[in-house]
């Protein structure tokens, strides 16, 4: 095979299925490796999806599997594997508090299981784990950097990301793996169906005439207080990855290894924090809508008041920058759901 491979593990997730397109459209070959169906078969490439058939020549195999299974993993990396993009994970807050055990065995478990085929292999030329601003816990300071300590709130998914986080960096430095750590914002777009997220859940409701409802903490002294987030669209979090690939490339090709940045992590960040409101109030103006929000207190799980990240490492090493204004990322978001209803 001519075409590097990659391996995109939770590849029906929405971020997932938006990289999977990605790479089809630039010419990679695509290992589909998730339990759940793909949201998308990308039509017009060369598919199998029978698990059985990864020595046929086609643009992507759908692999129905676990990223735990370590049976299978060693028969996929039997295959020349060039990258390897880890997506696959218990993905939110909500979720993850639904069973600790699980959740810890999935973000963990199946990160161990990932990296130790990767070693055995010992062919991949890198590794791309996807990590949370939520592994920093509360911000102290303006924004949060790579040198900040992590220490995630007491919440299974922030707790279960925080050492999968650590543990690909000490596979990087223990056993010479080629990975890097990016710890994503609030990432949103196209094939994003999680009601629990403040963007679906809002054009969703719109969409079905249904009201709108604004999730907010108290503060000490008892007062409502909007959460701040950043919001990063999914097509800028791809183009960066498919940068981070060919700064990877370059990387491997230094014989003297001076600019790799092996088992180091990188912010990636949006221009600025906004309240949960404004964000409500910007998708009601896109869809012709005008209606207060129904408020829900957030007080039952672990939520952090207000995210900021610093990403000028990012953009010093692979030119990353948002360039998708938030307005323009969900006017494309909310025309893909009226597709959807």
């Amino acid at each position: 095979m001519d075409r590097q491979l990659v391996l995109v593990t939770g590849s029906s997730g929405f971020i997932g299925t938006n990289m999977v397109k990605y790479l089809l459209d630039r010419g990679y070959a695509v290992i589909a490796l998730d339990l759940k169906e793909p949201q998308y078969v990308c039509p017009g490439y060369r598919y199998t999806d029978t698990g059985q058939d990864l020595g046929v020549d086609a643009d992507i195999w759908i692999v129905k599997g676990d990223v735990r299974d370590v049976e299978l993993l060693r028969k996929l990396f039997e295959l020349t594997i060039s990258y390897v993009i880890h997506l696959a994970a218990v993905s939110t807050i909500q979720m993850g508090a639904e069973d600790d055990a699980r959740t810890m065995s999935i973000n963990v478990g199946g990160t161990e299981a990932l990296l130790n085929a990767v070693k055995e292999c010992g062919k991949v030329k890198g590794f791309l784990y996807a990590s949370t601003d939520k592994v920093y816990g509360k911000l102290q300071a303006k924004s949060y950097t790579e040198e900040d300590g992590l220490v995630p709130l007491e919440s299974p998914y922030d707790i279960s990301k925080a050492k999968a986080d650590q543990l690909v960096r000490k596979w990087c430095a223990d056993y010479g793996i080629h990975g890097i750590v990016l710890r994503f914002c609030n990432i949103y777009g196209k094939y994003d169906r999680q009601a629990t997220r403040i963007i679906p859940a809002t054009i969703k409701a719109l969409l079905e005439r249904r009201e709108c409802v604004l999730r907010m903490y108290r503060d000490a002294e008892g007062k409502k207080r909007n959460f701040m987030r950043e919001f990063l669209y999914v097509d800028d979090l791809c183009e960066t990855m498919g940068n981070v690939i060919g700064r990877m490339e370059l990387w491997n090709q230094d014989r003297e290894k001076r600019n790799a940045k092996w088992g180091e992590a990188f912010n990636l960040g949006a221009r600025r924090s906004y309240p949960m409101d404004e964000v409500i109030w910007k998708i009601q103006g896109i869809m012709g809508r005008e209606e207060t929000p129904r408020i829900e207190m957030a007080e039952a799980l672990a939520e952090i008041p207000e995210q900021k990240m610093d990403y000028t490492k990012a953009k010093e090493c692979f030119g990353f920058m948002p360039r998708t204004s938030l307005e323009e990322g969900l006017r494309e978001t909310a025309v893909w759901w009226q597709g959807q209803i």
